[in-house]
């Protein structure tokens, strides 16, 4: 070994204990923050990873892969298992081939912004080269039943992403985020990745040991002096997945594209990446991102502790604020912060002391008022529309640095900008879900609403002579007996031409939860209060929440169809005795099927169609009057494939009526489906001819 290959092993071994050092403060930072049972289940999981046994959590039947690499067990994991599993000896797999490489922890952990609620997501790598598509599916199954378990016993929210690290070394993230447009992100993911890491078990990442202005040629040929044994270090010890130097201007435009659709639900966080993404464009990079700066902290000794991640993303951003952008803008960015990271809890003298102590200095160096923050506070009992207001504020910073990022990137080079024009047509169609606006769309109109939007209770009120003189149906916070013209309007939640659009757009925006009081006035109607309730209760937990990030990339490249359909069918104040007598079963011949479904058809006032598509859009419309089913099916049989139809939770169907008892009629929902599968068969033969 001679002289510079001496000093880079040197330097290579202080920098591993440094990271090191680095990881556990990490680590004992997460532990703090997390509950007595929520620590017992995070120190047990890389057990439950690095074994297959039956009777623990995440046995799958047969050869499953299993093991992490270079993993011991300590004190405190072995406690942990015993106290979750008693009945249990946890043993060792003989011949165990591991199969992941590193188990890492990505995201807010062991920093400001954890909280007692903070999911655990993991990134894990392996080589899938050694794998086949059976061992593949078997070890995913073993990760979804951990997942399950976390969740069913401990109500916490576990994922594992698993990502192959020669993938990951050349910026290529898979399915890691649900749906991959990899030209889009490249190495601003592994950069967060980086900055954001704890190694939980197994191989260290090379990148964090190697010095912090690491240029790519330098970086290969310290990992080959490792390799070759010509320094003091154990290869098994690392795994490479790349360096990151510097982040091409031409990634930003495709990140600011996802940061926008990643705004909806969690507009806080996302002010802050936006932000970042706007520095990094107008700014030197080069050994200069978040990561670069992190790095060098933690090399520079115990001197710079402590050291916070996400404390150190806002102080860069809000540092380019200062120089960028507008006073009302700056303080939209520390409200974001404050409200991801901060309530009152951890501002509690029995609160984790080095978060409280943070959160204190920062507050007082923005001099905020005591009132301000009480406020902010009370976040959660907040009235939709400020919630909205505040939303909407962010938002519009949002769109600002949107837009100058891609103002910026029209002046670079086509061959500079990175994002491929596929990923560009599946990110503004993710984007057109929301923003799009469609004759009977439901608006998803609070997805810039950070937390809960349920109410404690709701009124539905018809106005005979409202928009225009026409009827007007208005959803209202809480219980009123007024007539429109003496609500307060900030107690208007939305208008709309009927009843049936505002159930789907309080079921979209999730203002309803079971607990939630209803009223609807008139009280003569065929829909019922109970009719409603139970219409609010099915359409929630049939559409579930919208998740317009998670779309797949093979339906945003077909047109939108129909994934799921739910049918209002409204028979009148009282559903007629033809509608209830006699069995569809005593039809003999077709002539008598189609008299006995065409008697019963004739008899619907009006029917609701609420659908959601593939592209993530939630339409409702109304059709009234003799033919009201059949138009209903004319119009549906154009935007449905006979595949979707056929499964099993395509459709459900509700049927107003005064009794308690919910209606069901199944020979109409086997109409249904036979009449949109019949025309759609015609269709084609139709537009094959």
């Amino acid at each position: 070994m001679d002289f510079l290959q001496q000093k880079d092993s040197s330097v290579l071994l202080e920098n591993r204990k440094l990271f090191l050092r680095f990881n556990q403060y990490k680590i004992d930072q997460a532990r703090t923050v997390f509950s007595e049972p929520i620590r017992t289940v995070f120190l047990t999981i890389p057990r439950l990873l690095h074994v297959n046994q039956k009777g623990l959590p995440g046995y799958v039947e047969g050869d499953s892969p299993c093991g992490i690499f270079n993993y011991t067990i300590d004190r405190q994991s072995q406690f942990s298992g015993e106290k979750l599993f008693p009945d249990q000896i946890i043993r060792r797999t003989e011949n165990l081939n591991p199969v992941i490489h590193s188990l890492l922890l990505v995201g807010s952990m062991g920093s400001i912004a954890q909280n007692e609620k903070s999911d655990l997501d993991y990134t894990l790598l392996i080589d899938k080269s050694r794998l086949s598509k059976n061992e593949l599916e078997l070890f995913q199954k073993k990760l979804t039943l951990i997942e399950e378990w976390t969740w069913g016993k401990f109500q916490l929210e576990t994922h594992f992403f698993i990502n192959d690290f020669d993938e990951v070394k050349n910026n290529i993230f898979g399915e890691s985020d649900s749906e991959s447009t990899g030209s889009a992100l490249a190495k601003l993911l592994k950069e967060e990745i980086y900055r954001t890491l704890i190694l939980v078990a197994g191989k260290i990442p090379f990148w964090w040991i190697v010095p912090v202005e690491t240029n790519d040629e330098r970086y290969e040929n310290l990992l080959h002096q490792v390799n070759e044994g010509q320094t003091l270090l154990d290869k098994n010890d690392f795994i490479d997945i790349g360096n990151v130097a510097d982040i091409s201007d031409g990634e930003y435009f495709g990140g600011s594209i996802w940061a926008l659709i990643k705004s909806f639900k969690s507009p806080f966080k996302t002010l802050l990446k936006m932000g970042l993404l706007e520095e990094y464009m107008f700014n030197k990079t080069t050994f200069n991102l978040l990561c670069h700066q992190i790095k060098k902290k933690v090399f520079s000794g115990e001197n710079s502790y402590p050291i916070d991640p996400y404390l150190m993303l806002h102080e860069r951003v809000e540092k380019f604020f200062r120089n960028a952008k507008s006073d009302n803008e700056i303080d939209a960015l520390r409200i974001a912060f404050y409200m991801k990271i901060g309530n009152s809890k951890k501002l509690n003298k029995d609160a984790d002391g080095a978060q409280r102590s943070t959160l204190l200095k920062l507050l007082e160096s923005w001099d905020w008022s005591t009132k301000k923050l009480e406020d902010l506070n009370t976040y959660t009992t907040w009235q939709m529309q400020q919630k909205a207001a505040l939303g909407t504020r962010i938002n519009q910073i949002l769109m600002s640095s949107y837009k100058n990022i891609s103002e910026r990137n029209k002046t670079l080079d086509g061959e500079q900008s990175l994002i491929t024009k596929k990923d560009t047509h599946l990110l503004g169609r993710k984007l057109f879900s929301f923003y799009g606006k469609s004759a009977n769309k439901v608006e998803n109109q609070f997805a810039l609403v950070d937390g809960k939007t349920a109410e404690n209770a709701l009124t539905f009120l018809l106005n005979p002579n409202g928009i225009k003189g026409k009827p007007t149906w208005y959803l209202i916070r809480g219980i009123t007996l007024a007539n429109i013209a003496e609500v307060e309007s900030e107690s208007i939640i939305k208008s709309a031409n009927s009843l049936q659009f505002l159930l789907a757009f309080t079921a979209l925006n999730q203002f309803y939860k079971n607990t939630t009081k209803l009223l609807v006035r008139p009280d003569n109607l065929s829909i019922t209060n109970s009719n409603i309730k139970d219409i609010l209760n099915q359409l929630t937990s049939y559409f579930d929440q919208l998740n317009i990030a998670a779309i797949t990339n093979e339906d945003l490249l077909l047109s939108a169809k129909i994934n799921k359909l739910y049918l209002i069918t409204d028979f009148g104040p009282s559903v007629p005795m033809e509608v209830l007598s006699g069995t569809i079963d005593d039809c003999k011949t077709n002539a008598e099927l189609n008299q006995f479904i065409n008697k019963r058809i004739n008899k619907i006032q009006n029917t609701t169609a609420i659908y959601l598509n593939s592209w993530g859009e939630l339409f409702c419309k109304t059709y009234s009057g003799l033919r009201c089913m059949k138009n209903c099916m004319k119009d549906l049989s154009l935007i449905i494939t006979n595949e979707k139809a056929s499964e099993r939770d395509f459709l459900k169907i509700y049927i107003p009526n005064k009794s308690r008892e919910k209606l069901q009629l199944s020979w109409l929902n086997r109409h249904v489906v036979r009449t949109l599968r019949n025309k759609k068969v015609a269709l084609a033969k139709r537009a094959a001819s």
